[in-house]
């Protein structure tokens, strides 16, 4: 019966139908289809996409609404408040709540202050931002927070959800060794059917990069990746993802501009999830030089696609070259990446099926995905 589903309240900046923050709403999304059946979602985010000031067109606003197996209220910014914030953690006494980042003021650090007030029970799932590279980024401010937090004990009694091991020794590094962490890989985001990909020519290949562009995804080292590709081999490389930084992207497209005549760059901005599957299709290779990920999701799901993947060592995708899954590099090597690209823009059709025929299949051999899903079970009982 529904009274005897576990309850979570779910606050996060962006949701569906909103793609343009990437991870953070694959996240929940991925989360509320595989567990919806089971587990009451009510689902807390703002009326507009990521990097966007109008709200979603059709979208009910500032009341609940029924979206797939959840139950969403999509706050538009002038309802936005610390005492709203209260007011939905109240409406649902019997809640666990699940906060889906750190730093943001109103979907992460208020309810954080009110679910203590409350003496809810809380799970916070830092989604990488414990990363050193991503606390790198506004750094004073960042650190200025979490010594507040940790002074005032706003964590004393949070479950912390990691995705992987590296991001719980971050936790307990930056919070407290004393730190309770669960760790459950996100849910990817699976492929609808069987991808077919674009033949492979010889001397030639298409390169897609599915992510913000930003400092912390590294993408000026990507395109200077490109710089020494031989003469020989045909490079077209589409990146995918929205403008974080205009002054950085500018700094992108100067160097992009600046490369030799064989390789060609587009930036293409945001596109919705559909048309991401389809470019993975038109491509040889993914390519990300990210400075760290908490999971990754444009990876693995290039990765379950079939495509082969070209990425850095800061993620929780290593040791790919064992299953012909591409490569993950060290960051202090550009060399290596420009290799690697080199090498397979060099492959015939039937070389590169030879190689990476296996992807998809070795791929899903790592998700373990009726594993977590039972994990996730357990999280919220």
């Amino acid at each position: 019966m529904e009274s005897n589903k576990p309850k979570v309240l779910v606050f996060t900046d962006w949701y569906l139908p909103g793609y343009k923050a990437g991870g953070p709403i694959s996240s929940i999304a991925n989360l509320v289809r595989a567990l919806g059946n089971d587990i009451n979602f009510k689902i807390v985010c703002l009326d507009r996409d990521y990097m966007t000031d109008t709200p979603y067109p059709d979208v009910a606003i500032n009341q609940w609404v029924k979206v797939g197996l959840a139950d969403v209220f999509y706050i538009s910014p002038d309802n936005l408040s610390k005492s709203a914030i209260r007011k939905k953690i109240v409406e649902f006494p019997n809640h666990r709540i699940y906060i889906n980042g750190i730093f943001s003021k109103y979907f992460s650090v208020s309810p954080l202050i009110e679910s203590n007030k409350l003496n809810r029970q809380i799970t916070v799932a830092p989604r990488g931002m414990l990363a050193p590279g991503a606390l790198g980024i506004k750094a004073k401010k960042k650190r200025a927070f979490l010594s507040l937090a940790k002074f005032l004990g706003w964590y004393r009694r949070v479950d912390f959800h990691a995705t992987h091991p590296h991001e719980s020794d971050q936790i307990k590094s930056v919070i407290s060794r004393k730190a309770k962490v669960q760790i459950i890989p996100n849910l990817p985001t699976l492929p609808v059917g069987e991808v077919q990909r674009i033949e492979k020519l010889e001397n030639e290949i298409r390169i897609i990069s599915v992510a913000r562009i930003a400092k912390e995804k590294n993408t000026a080292f990507a395109l200077k990746c490109l710089e020494h590709i031989p003469a020989t081999y045909s490079i077209m490389v589409n990146f995918i993802g929205p403008v974080y930084d205009e002054a950085y992207f500018e700094s992108c497209k100067r160097i992009a501009e600046g490369l030799p005549a064989n390789v060609s760059v587009k930036f293409s901005g945001s596109i919705p999830p559909a048309e991401v599957s389809e470019e993975l299709a038109k491509a040889h290779l993914f390519f990300s030089t990210t400075l760290g990920e908490n999971y990754g999701h444009a990876i693995i799901e290039a990765l379950l696609s079939g495509l082969p993947v070209l990425i850095s060592d800061k993620t929780p995708w290593g040791n790919l070259k064992k299953d012909d899954l591409g490569r993950d590099l060290p960051l202090s090597d550009s060399d290596a990446f420009t290799d690697y690209i080199s090498q397979i823009a060099a492959m015939s059709q039937a070389e590169y099926h030879s190689v990476f025929k296996s992807v998809g299949k070795n791929a899903a051999k790592r998700v373990r995905l009726e594993e977590n899903i039972e994990s996730y079970k357990n999280l919220f009982r």
